[in-house]
């Protein structure tokens, strides 16, 4: 069990749990939990989906034969058990989603023929990232549908589940998310930047190299501090997580300039994504009412 554990990637799941704690808080009132608890399980599912399709297209194009920390390199886990996984989470996220929809949206069919195949290509997007030929976290476009999808579809979507509508300033709050969550797989395009450099994977990290990547990072964290921000002036809403941002921002950036090592890379994947968790709830805890 212990090696199945170690493909799910825990440490990956605070950073799809928060895109749902943030869409479900800013309806306030509308809050429904049993719409909570399975937009929770579904993000949970597709996260875990991801990762194992992760193990997956890199270890069928060769990119982790370097590496001491995936199940079908270290051969602990078999592609053909591997490929089952994946098919039932991948069911198992589609019948996770279709419960949620009917609890969102009854009979009005026509919100649910669009969620629905927003979900389909939630999935497909999943599997898709390193899985096949024309795989797109071999493209340079991981950053752009982790954007989308833990930001615009995971703040956004979740949102409209409970009120069938979308505050025009919860676009802040997504976009500020999906930085975040930007940021944590650029750390990880950093650790493997030599790595990818040699497999021929393209990211925003091995284009811009560790220098202009620190930057990228930088200014990704940037961009969430003044969303988060602007929707505090805005809403009058009053939290710590804007706080957290900068701090956390702070430190963050001055531990990855001083990271030399593929552990020192993975503490601060940890650092952020946990910490991403952090801010969200930090933001749920308002300060004046």
């Amino acid at each position: 069990m212990k090696k199945w554990i170690a493909a799910f990637r825990l440490k990956t799941l605070p950073l799809a749990l928060g895109a749902i704690i943030l869409g479900s808080w800013v309806n306030d009132f509308s809050f429904d939990f049993e719409i909570f608890l399975f937009a929770s399980i579904t993000a949970i599912l597709l996260q875990i989906l991801s990762n194992l399709a992760n193990d997956y297209g890199d270890y069928i194009k060769g990119t982790d034969r370097h590496r001491k920390d995936r199940q079908l390199a270290e051969g602990t886990i078999s592609p053909r058990s591997m490929i089952v996984a994946i098919i039932l989470f991948s069911l198992g996220s589609l019948l996770s989603g279709i419960y949620l929809l009917n609890l969102s949206f009854g009979d009005n069919w026509d919100l649910w023929i669009r969620f629905l195949l927003i979900g389909m290509l939630s999935i497909a997007a999943a599997i898709s990232y390193t899985v096949g030929k024309r795989a797109y976290g071999y493209m340079g476009l991981g950053d752009v549908f982790v954007f989308i999808f833990f930001g615009l579809v995971g703040v956004l979507g979740t949102s409209y589940l409970f009120k069938q509508e979308i505050w025009t300033s919860t676009w802040l709050l997504a976009i500020g998310y999906g930085c975040l969550c930007v940021g944590v797989l650029n750390v990880n395009n950093i650790r493997d930047l030599d790595k990818d450099v040699l497999t021929n994977k393209i990211t925003i990290a091995s284009k811009l190299g560790l220098q202009g990547s620190i930057i990228y990072q930088t200014l990704l964290i940037i961009t969430a501090f003044l969303t988060f921000s602007f929707y505090h002036l805005i809403e009058n809403y009053y939290s710590l997580s804007p706080l957290l941002i900068l701090i956390l921002g702070f430190v963050h950036i001055q531990k990855l300039k001083e990271a030399e090592t593929e552990t020192d890379y993975n503490n601060q994947l940890r650092f952020l994504s946990i910490g991403s968790l952090g801010i969200v709830l930090l933001f749920v805890i308002r300060l004046f009412f």
